[in-house]
């Protein structure tokens, strides 16, 4: 029996981790940069403080003069009190000694006599002979407990200045100055005088002078002079700071954690709010409005609130529109299949005839609803990729008027131009040029739909404050009342006498208003009526913003 083929065995696949506007906070990139960002900077003021490099910089140079200026007086008393009498100068140890005993030693200082033969003949620390008579403590001394915040602040201190004594840098640089008192009291025997910070092999820093001592020009010895207490002083700054370095880190603590609430959580929840924006359109108010901040993160809730109404809107306007278009196409459609299936029986010629004049209508009404659909669902398009210009009012309306004189036919209402401008004072609008003359070419064509052949239509152009009115008349039957607002719907139409069936699609005046408020203007329609309420046409009035002044050219 052949043996079955072996199969892999796969891992099991680990779960992806929740990313998107579901991430947890701490989890979050922007959480945890506002607080890596305060915390370095921090860490970077808060270790040159503890350094401390210019304070210590400053103290052993002040130590150097201290010791350098107690050396030099030792080694002038010595040479000129402990150097012996007579011809041949040799070091009076008993003298020297007596002499350093009379020196007042400070804390942490220590005085070193070296002779010729490098010996050590004297030291403070073994020249003191005061004898000190105290009680001594009980053998078995309870030592009370201490508070668990002092030696967690001790551990915590004793950290850090193990963390700061172990720096790379600092190793090096104690290395570079590691004492050898051998090499200091050579020089000395050379005449030579040493001085500066040293390390110890304790790692302790201490602040040594190293000067010859003289009678004449003969070296008889050598004085060293050193102090310790430089390191001590240091640590006491430094332990000084541990409230302030406390502090320092509280108030990053809390400032990361402001940022985190004021900016990092309105982040999350503008997030959050707007993937529940896409997945149901039910949710459309689910942005929180922040505009109440009166900072970016207002404004940008601010705008993603208006951005999603508008984006709503204009899916609703899509599926109204889709809707009205199916319903206008299908009615030519139903009459093209029932003047189709008629003509299959058609008995007569002019029976015939009649219907193919009925199927021949409906394809250029087709072919109409169609065209001007195409131009409408473009209209947005176009706006996008328009830019606006700077146009002259006046100049607008003599081209356009111009444009239907030269055009005009025999037989047909006139197009003139009513507006009274100041030559001296010219109008500016801010406007997409050839949208804008799309909406006067509507308007001045559906007025000389309903003009009479005799009558005129009127362009006029007219300043009113801050705002520029165009207006569009002619002498037409006007518009009923209960239409002056319907009429800018889609494809509504209202057809004057004598009109050809279908010539209209009802999308004219529609596209208008779309243009118009694209420029943050309005429109609207009005009947001319005499002194007796007799309506003597019909007025379209258009509302644009003037530019200022500031931006005319």
């Amino acid at each position: 029996m052949s043996e079955l083929p072996k199969t892999k065995k796969t891992k099991p696949r680990r779960r992806n981790r929740r990313r998107g506007p579901r991430r947890s906070l701490w989890s979050s990139r922007l959480t945890r940069n506002i607080f890596l960002s305060n915390l370095i900077g921090l860490i970077i003021l808060v270790s040159g403080a503890l350094t401390m490099k210019r304070f210590e910089a400053g103290l052993i140079d002040a130590k150097i003069d201290n010791v350098q200026s107690l050396a030099s007086t030792i080694t002038t008393v010595i040479g000129e009190q402990a150097t012996g009498y007579g011809g041949a100068a040799e070091l009076d140890v008993d003298g020297s000694r007596q002499i350093l005993r009379g020196v007042n030693v400070q804390e942490g200082w220590r005085i070193r006599l070296h002779d010729k033969s490098e010996q050590l003949i004297a030291d403070t620390e073994s020249l003191d002979d005061t004898i000190f008579v105290e009680t001594l403590d009980p053998i078995i001394e309870e030592r009370p407990e201490r508070p668990k915040q002092d030696v967690w602040r001790e551990n915590i201190r004793n950290w850090i200045d193990e963390k700061l004594h172990n720096l790379p840098w600092r190793r090096a640089r104690r290395d570079s100055l590691r004492r050898n008192l051998k090499t200091e009291v050579r020089a000395g025997l050379e005449g030579e005088s040493s001085y500066g910070p040293r390390y110890d092999n304790d790692d302790n820093l201490i602040v040594t002078v190293s000067l010859p001592v003289k009678r004449v020009q003969e070296v008889l010895g050598v004085v060293t002079v050193e102090s310790n207490d430089v390191g001590s002083i240091v640590t006491a700054e430094r332990q000084a700071l541990a409230p302030i370095i406390g502090l320092a880190f509280l108030a990053m603590f809390l400032s990361s954690l402001a940022l985190t609430l004021f900016v990092s959580l309105p982040m999350r929840r503008l997030a959050r709010a707007a993937e529940i924006v896409t997945r149901s359109a039910k949710k459309r108010d689910a942005i929180p409005d922040l505009s109440k901040r009166n900072d970016e993160i207002g404004d940008l809730s601010l705008v993603l609130r208006t951005m999603t109404e508008g984006l709503y809107n204009r899916i609703d306007d899509i599926a109204d529109f889709a809707a009205d278009v199916a319903h206008e196409i299908k009615n030519p459609l139903t009459s093209l299949r029932s003047a189709s299936d008629t003509l299959r029986v058609a008995k007569t010629p002019e029976q015939r005839d009649k219907l193919i004049d009925i199927i021949q209508q409906d394809v250029s009404r087709m072919d109409r609803l169609i065209t001007d659909i195409s131009k409408a669902s473009k209209v947005d398009a176009n706006l996008a990729r328009e830019t606006a210009m700077t146009l002259d009012v006046a100049e607008i309306t003599e081209n356009i008027v111009e444009f239907y004189q030269q055009t005009r036919s025999k037989e047909g209402p006139d197009v003139i131009n009513g507006s009274v401008l100041e030559a001296n004072a010219p109008i500016y609008i801010r406007a997409y040029e050839t949208p804008f003359a799309q909406v006067l070419r509507n308007l001045i064509d559906n007025a000389l739909t309903f003009s009479p052949e005799t009558g005129t239509v009127t362009v006029t152009a007219e300043k009113q404050d801050k705002r520029v009115v165009f207006t569009v008349q002619d002498e037409g039957s006007g518009i009923p009342e209960e239409n002056l607002e319907t009429v800018f719907d889609r494809f509504y139409t209202q057809r004057p006498k004598g009109a050809s069936f279908g010539s209209h699609s009802g999308l004219g005046l529609a596209i208008c208003r779309q243009i118009i408020t694209a420029h943050r203007g309005k429109i609207h329609a009005e009947n001319r009526l005499d002194g007796n309420g007799k309506i003597l046409g019909a007025k379209f009035i258009v509302d644009v913003p003037r530019q200022r002044p500031s931006e005319e050219r």
